[in-house]
């Protein structure tokens, strides 16, 4: 579908704050969360069935709606101007209002030829290309907004917010915001510009640390779990130790485990490697006192599961494992949040990957934060999509539109990739890339 489609950029702008930002605002100081980060993009797109279902003509609902978008946007940086702003060092943002890009595109294709068969490659071309050589971090955007308008009055909207300045729950508290700013039903999304920095403050020794996330080519799949086979799959991996484990606990266990076989099937080696899987965990409600909800920032940190090249990897241990390492997680939540702490976290898992003998997997969730209720005023997403995957190795789980599935996308080597999608328990459970609509 990549050389049917064509992506014709009808405009590009900036848009700043609606009104100036204050001077006692004009200031972001990074926590040391924000600092350990690599700079890079977070992207997400929501696809929407028509932005006005009227039979006007299509170019001029198009411009209607960007003018409509762009506005709304202008507004909404008022109240997150972090993201209006440029980074300084490694220590803080500049709110000095330069503003995010917005980009306006018009596609040739109808919206359904791409929901019918969803591919990584051309849901890259809806996603601005917005992330920063080591080069260029200084005066690289922290948000970019591509506003794709479908020549069936469908619409997608590709969002690109710095992984400097948001987690996954900050990045749907900004884009429910600016949808409801943009259809005047009133902002429901409180915010709360909570200083993560007088919690975790920067350490100047990382105030030059800026480097670039590096993305390693790799295959991509899709995975949808419905709500049926993901009940069976939790009665499967089910245990006294977890008597009734979570939808996130069983569909990255299945994964992980398979993606492990893959590796083990296409490497041709004598003996196994050890895998290490990193989880994130949301600190908000782990934290005494409890953060607001919808605290902007970086209030995410992660823990590690440990499997031996000599253990049989078998779904409920690795069920137990995850549990197991939650609760130690939570039970020690500041403590591991410390400079010392990071400082030996960080080392940790730098010699992993030097060691070159251990398979490293991240397994990122952004289940249950409410992508789906995003409502610009016409309609709520058919589709959420976080499709791009950064690097290898790299598991990213979401909701399906029901709410009560999981759609997961994976990048493994086009050798491992083989492997894994052919593995039987995985296709008991899982459909390899179905229509999403």
């Amino acid at each position: 579908m990549n050389k049917e489609i064509k992506v014709e950029v009808i405009r590009k702008e900036p848009v700043k704050p609606s009104t100036p930002t204050p001077n006692h605002l004009r200031s972001y100081k990074f926590s040391l969360l924000d600092q350990i980060l690599p700079v890079y993009n977070t992207p997400v797109v929501l696809f929407f069935s028509s932005s006005n279902p009227s039979t006007d003509d299509p170019h001029t609902i198009a411009s209607q709606t960007s003018q409509l978008l762009r506005n709304s946007l202008s507004q909404t940086l008022t109240k997150f101007p972090q993201f209006a702003g440029r980074i300084r060092e490694n220590l803080s943002v500049e709110c000095n209002d330069e503003g995010a890009d917005f980009i306006e595109a018009r596609i040739n294709i109808p919206l359904s030829k791409i929901l019918k068969k969803p591919d990584p490659e051309t849901i890259k071309l809806l996603i601005p290309k917005s992330n920063a050589t080591k080069y260029e971090v200084a005066a690289a955007c922290m948000l970019v907004v591509q506003a794709n308008f479908f020549e069936c009055g469908g619409i997608a909207i590709g969002v690109c917010l710095s992984h400097k300045l948001a987690d996954a729950s900050t990045i749907s508290t900004f884009i429910n915001y600016w949808a409801e700013t943009t259809s005047e039903s009133g902002n429901k999304f409180e915010i709360s510009q909570f200083d993560s920095s007088s919690l975790f403050p920067p350490h100047d020794s990382l105030a030059s640390r800026q480097s670039p996330m590096e993305v390693e080519e790799s295959a991509v799949t899709r995975l949808v779990f419905d709500a049926s086979r993901i009940a069976a799959l939790k009665s499967k991996v089910g245990s006294a130790i977890v008597k009734n484990p979570t939808r996130v606990e069983a569909v990255m266990a299945l994964i992980w485990k398979c993606a492990m076989e893959a590796k083990r099937s296409s490497s041709g080696r004598d003996h196994h490697c050890s895998s290490v899987m990193y989880g994130s965990v949301n600190i908000r409600k782990r934290l005494v006192p409890n953060l607001p909800e919808n605290s902007i920032g970086n209030h995410a940190w992660i823990y590690a599961v440990k499997i031996e090249p000599e253990n049989e990897i078998e779904l409920q241990g690795l069920v137990s494992l995850h549990r197991k390492a939650i609760a130690e997680f939570t039970e020690s939540c500041e403590e591991r949040l410390t400079w010392e702490a990071i400082c030996r976290h960080t080392s940790e898992m730098n010699d992993f990957i030097k060691s070159g003998d251990i398979d490293i997997f991240i397994g990122t969730s952004w289940c249950r934060f409410p992508y789906y209720e995003v409502n610009f005023g016409w309609g709520k997403p058919l589709w959420v999509c976080k499709a791009t995957i950064a690097t290898k190795n790299l598991v990213a789980l979401t909701d399906t539109r029901d709410g009560d599935g999981i759609e997961a996308w994976l990048a493994l080597s086009a050798e491992e990739m083989t492997f894994f999608e052919r593995n039987q328990e995985l296709l008991a459970f899982a459909s390899l890339n179905p229509s999403a609509i």
